[in-house]
């Protein structure tokens, strides 16, 4: 196998894993617009998006990986299909379907913080819903 081979390859692999990284995304706003309609076309949305990922050995941004869950891959909106909480310096989201938890860190403790940023605008979208009915 010559060199020349050996980076074309590279290139036709980062090229397929970018191209991957794009209709990941995509299918997660596609899973955003039509969860309110149709939740399981979502979670079918996030299924088929963590396949890819897999697939292509990706690294998920944490703003996707905050927007589904690992164990059930059901979409994530706060306080419909998950109830988010804060206490004692963590963030604890349990999945309404499934009964997984998850555990972050956040705050001023010691350990990483998580930016609020983090959580998608979901978290405040969902809040400010509640508030206003």
């Amino acid at each position: 196998m010559s060199m020349t081979h050996r980076k074309r390859h590279r290139s036709q692999l980062d090229e397929n894993r970018s191209l991957a990284l794009e209709r990941v995304i995509r299918l997660f706003e596609l899973a955003e617009e039509t969860f309110g309609k149709n939740p399981e076309l979502a979670d079918r949305y996030v299924r088929a998006a963590w396949k890819l990922k897999t697939r292509y050995n990706l690294r998920l941004p944490r703003s996707l990986r905050m927007r589904f869950c690992r164990k059930c891959l059901s979409y994530w909106r706060p306080g419909v299909s998950s109830r988010v909480r804060v206490k004692s310096g963590r963030i604890i989201i349990t999945c309404l379907r499934c009964g997984r938890v998850k555990r972050l860190p956040y705050g001023t403790g010691g350990g990483s913080k998580l930016p609020a940023e983090a959580l998608g605008k979901n978290v405040n979208t969902a809040c400010d819903q509640k508030l206003e009915d």
